[in-house]
């Protein structure tokens, strides 16, 4: 990354910034020097920028109604302002007139629907009494039939013998309605009030009509009011196939209209000059000074070398990463982004999250499901839509669905080689699964068929052996473990390793004394335990002992950090804690081990109708475990990339800014 300066006269401001624009790769920040002021807008353009701002309000609200996509066009729109406003005004007025009229519709079909079969059977019992002179009619409904009695109890005793009460079923309530005298109207809604009772009033016109004219009306309509919204419908379809191409493009040039006039207050400006300060990355100069090309001695610019000591916490971070990597940038964008100069840990967790997750599941089924979810999320990001989580308040678009794809192909590769080397296929199926002789194999065969001194080779034989018998906890158990915990030795020693020289590099010794001891007494640590569990007795590790503990003290000493010895077990407890890969495992391997014995177990006691019923039971056995152990199977892996590596060479300890370029909507 370079840092941008730029000057030029005050009249050329705009024209600076629609180059710039063009250009698509300066990320403008604010200058502020002493010598100048901030550039501030003219009356005139600030009035342009609020014109422009409503071209963009109102092309969006139009795209809106007629259902297109909001976004940018393929060419911005070419006229002045005046011209885009006159494109615009009779598109967004139709649209407005269309969009109005369809939603009236819509809400008066909606409710016919609902209160239509009420109205014809009230009109039914009323029989136009609500048009007397000297009569009222109160309508209301009842969700139960015994709820009746009590509203005629309550309007005997209130008007005893003064009121006409009826009801008949609709569905699955009561219509009713109750007729008194036009002077007891008040007294008969205060019965109905007590009891948590109240008047049915139809919605829109129809609340002015008597019952009768309103049941009428309603029955009209809805017939009419159907072809009318299909009519309108047409209209507005029409409407956007023929502006959808404008809007876009009005759109577009307003959007980038409106980000040129706010970008000007980032400007320094004098009496007649004014002033920029942009960072660029180096591979794209060649971008920014054909565009300042076009200004040739109109204006000055100068790019500077970053100075990562004194400037890093200013320079914007763009993260280069090789394509295959880069959707893993999801994983810790939203936690920190890194700070200019210091470490991505993006390849890391592409190289090692997959991994780890795969060793944690180690299933060919629970792989190819993943496998199909990824597929089922490309698919949606290649037709450019956006998956919603409504509980979760979340929305995901095409870019991140495609991101989330790849991660997820990863994922589901890496569960399916494990899951061929622990020889599971939703659980044990494949290992249980007995299959007549075919293709040279006796009956019997299995798929996956394990070997060792405790299984007999005439009993177990198939297609292929059992590599890692994970569920073998005599064979495996101890293996496995050493392995998990290597991970962690590799990786907590490489984060401390990191903090040395992110500390050296930035000129900040104490992180640089931080990392060289903890790494120092680490490498102690492993060199003890490696020498005590396998009772070695090495003079060469008892030595590394003694130097790292020696080294881990001289990092306390010059770090000035008295608390590195009360944490440094804590330390040594992160690479152990990669026993996890293990433990959370081999945990949903036995539960899916246990799933598949229930099912086996029906089929042999009662024959086919047990085989069918086990494998019933088995499957969703195995669905409710895969429901249970996801999420913990995601989270374990990524926890200790973000937990034991990433905080450890202190990646959340600074945070960088995030490089967005300015640019046209188009880009």
């Amino acid at each position: 990354m370079e840092k941008l300066i730029v000057a030029g006269p005050k009249r050329l401001a705009r024209t600076l910034l629609a180059e710039l624009q063009k250009a698509g790769v300066v990320h403008i920040d604010p200058l502020r020097p002493e010598e100048l002021g901030e550039y501030r807008l003219s009356p005139a353009e600030e009035a342009e920028l609020r014109r422009w701002e409503a071209v963009a309000s109102q092309a969006e609200q139009s795209m809106s109604v007629l259902g297109l996509p909001v976004g940018p066009g393929a060419e911005a729109f070419a006229g002045s302002l005046e011209e885009a406003e006159a494109t615009l005004r009779p598109i967004a007025e139709r649209a407005l007139i269309l969009g109005k009229e369809r939603a009236l519709l819509e809400e008066e079909i909606q409710a016919i629907e609902l209160f239509g079969p009420v109205a014809e059977r009230l009109a039914g019992l009323v029989q136009g009494l609500d048009q007397s002179r000297w009569l009222a009619v109160l309508p209301f409904l009842l969700a139960r039939p015994e709820e009746l009695e009590p509203v005629r109890k309550a309007l005997e005793q209130a008007l005893p013998g003064r009121y006409v009460l009826e009801a008949e079923p609709l569905a699955n309530q009561l219509v009713a309605a109750v007729v008194v005298r036009r002077a007891e109207l008040e007294a008969a809604r205060s019965v109905l009030s007590r009891l948590g009772l109240a008047e049915l009033r139809f919605p829109g016109v129809y609340g002015s009509l008597s019952i009768g004219a309103a049941a009428a009306r309603m029955k009209e309509r809805a017939k009419l009011a159907p072809e009318e919204l299909l009519g309108i419908r047409e209209e507005v379809e029409k409407l956007a196939r023929e502006a959808k191409g404008v809007l876009a493009e009005l759109w577009t040039r307003a959007k980038d209209e409106v980000a040129r006039y706010k970008a000007a207050s980032d400007l320094a400006a004098g009496r007649y000059g004014v002033a920029l300060m942009g960072w660029v990355p180096q591979k794209a100069k060649g971008r920014v000074e054909e565009a300042l090309a076009r200004l040739r001695d109109q204006v000055v610019y100068t790019f500077e070398p970053v100075d990562e000591h004194h400037e890093g916490h200013q320079v914007p971070v763009t993260l280069e990463n090789p394509a295959w990597a880069r959707p893993f940038e999801l994983l810790h964008g939203f936690l920190n982004t890194p700070r200019y100069g210091s470490y991505d840990p993006t390849l890391m967790i592409a190289v090692f999250f997959p991994l780890f997750f795969g060793i944690v599941v180690g299933d060919i089924g629970i792989g190819l499901l993943f496998l199909l979810v990824a597929l089922w999320l490309a698919g949606k990001s290649r037709r450019g839509e956006t998956l919603r989580i409504d509980f979760l308040g979340a929305a995901f678009g095409p870019d991140v669905l495609g991101k989330l794809a790849v991660v997820g192909k990863w994922m589901a590769g890496w569960a399916v080689f494990w899951g061929f080397l622990y020889g599971e296929f939703f659980g044990t199926f494949l290992e249980k699964l007995r299959l007549p002789g075919v293709f040279g194999l006796k009956d019997g065969w299995r798929v996956f068929y394990p070997t060792g001194p405790a299984y007999d080779p005439e009993k177990y034989y198939g297609l292929f052996p059992i590599l890692i018998n994970r569920l073998d906890f005599s064979q495996t158990a101890s293996g496995l473990m050493v392995f998990a915990i290597a991970f962690g030795v590799i990786q907590v020693l490489y984060a401390f390793f990191l903090r040395m020289r992110l500390g050296l590099q930035h000129g900040h010794m104490k992180h640089f004394w931080e990392g060289f001891g903890y790494l120092s007494g680490l490498v102690g640590l492993v060199a003890f335990a490696y020498n005590f569990l396998t009772q070695a007795n090495s003079p060469l590790l008892n030595g590394v002992f003694a130097v790292g503990m020696a080294l881990f003290l001289v990092g306390v000493f010059f770090s000035r950090e008295l608390l590195m010895i009360a944490e440094l077990p804590g330390k040594g407890g992160q690479i152990l804690s990669y026993i996890r890969l293990y433990a959370v495992g081999v945990a949903g391997g036995v539960l899916a081990s246990l799933a598949n014995q229930v099912g086996f177990s029906l089929a042999e006691r009662f024959g086919f109708v047990g085989g069918v019923f086990g494998f019933l039971v088995g499957l969703v056995l195995i669905a409710a475990i895969i429901i249970i152990t996801t999420l913990g199977h995601v989270i374990q892996p990524i926890r200790l990339l973000w937990i034991e590596f990433s905080t450890n060479f202190g990646f959340f300890e600074e945070s960088g800014r995030p490089y967005k370029p300015f640019k046209s909507v188009k880009s």
